[in-house]
């Protein structure tokens, strides 16, 4: 992530989303603020942030899609797989498994899916599941390490807010970059989503 400095401009790029639909972000500029986050089924906070919690990205849809903020996860390599959810070694694999997630979790973000080498995934910076925010100029004003659901609605009632009273989309209290550890320790959910991937999983969890 270091080599996306806040203000940059987010890295174009173009994919296909799980309904086979041809998806750029490029096609938002003017348009909407978006939120990109990258995760996949077997990664537990993926999951829990993008749409179990009642505070996920998923149930915040509703109150800012009017307001022109886009919310799009682009799915990447199994973070965690084992014998029920395996590697992908073809790219219609990947397809299948970001379907099935969607499907499962009942994702409401718009699902995109990254290529088998994980090109999109290689521009941001790899991290099982970082998030942006990039404003209507193609510029990034949040990244974090790891989604945290309740402080991206927060930043989003403030850009729309700074929209609305007429600040330059880069003003600085526009800015937000977090480099916190991982602190979604729900153990019950933890352990269904990796229990689902396959007991290669949970044991690889516990070695860590």
């Amino acid at each position: 992530m270091k080599h996306l400095p806040l203000g940059s401009k987010a890295p174009d790029f173009s994919c296909i989303d799980v309904d086979g639909r041809k998806v750029s972000l490029a096609q938002f500029r003017e348009k909407s603020f978006v939120v990109l986050e990258f995760g996949c089924m077997t990664c537990a906070p993926a999951v829990t942030q993008s749409t179990t919690y009642k505070s996920s990205l998923s149930n915040m849809i509703p109150k800012f899609s009017s307001h022109g903020v886009e919310f799009l996860m682009v799915y990447t390599r199994e973070t965690h797989p084992g014998e029920n959810i395996k590697s992908h070694r073809k790219f219609e694999e990947k397809i299948e498994h970001a379907r099935l997630f969607k499907e499962l979790e009942k994702v409401q973000l718009r699902l995109l899916v990254d290529s088998l080498d994980g090109k999109i995934h290689r521009k941001y910076g790899m991290l099982p599941n970082m998030v942006y925010i990039v404003n209507k100029e193609s510029r990034i004003v949040y990244k974090a390490s790891w989604t945290d659901a309740k402080e991206i609605e927060s930043v989003l009632e403030n850009l729309l807010l700074w929209e609305k009273e007429g600040f330059t989309p880069m003003d600085s209290v526009a800015v937000v970059e977090k480099y916190h550890f991982i602190y979604d320790r729900d153990v019950e959910e933890h352990k269904r989503v990796y229990e689902r991937a396959g007991k290669r999983a949970v044991e690889e969890l516990r070695a860590e």
